[in-house]
Formats: C-alpha cells, sequence, structure tokens
C-alpha cells in the first residue's frame, strides 16, 4: 500500500504515477497543497527548498 513520504498518509498509485518519481511520493493532499503538487511538491527535493525551482522565492502570506 503506497504511502506519502513526508506525512505517512495513504495515497493511491494512480497518485504516485502521477506525482511521484521512481515509485515514491513526498507530498500528497494532506501536507501539501494541489498547486505545489503541481509544480513539483511530490517530488524529494531535501537539498533545496519546497520551491519547484532553485532560487524561486515565495511572497509570504
Amino acid at each position: 500500500m503506497p504511502t506519502c513520504a513526508d506525512c505517512g498518509e495513504y495515497v493511491t498509485r494512480d497518485f504516485v504515477r502521477v506525482f511521484g518519481v521512481d515509485g515514491e511520493v513526498h507530498g500528497c493532499p494532506d501536507c501539501t497543497t494541489y498547486r505545489e503538487l503541481q509544480d513539483g511538491g511530490g517530488v524529494d527535493r531535501s537539498s533545496e527548498s519546497r520551491s519547484p525551482e532553485a532560487g524561486v522565492q515565495r511572497k509570504p502570506n
């Protein structure tokens, strides 16, 4: 049963196929937004920030 490597919640195989890499997903609807997932938030970027591209600054809320 696939789970999110970030929070441990269950994710479907299709979700992993679409948003993950090599059978792993590092973000799901329980721990990140769909906007972040569309921008690559499901990929492990442990050496980078969660921004989709290095050097991208997010505006504070």
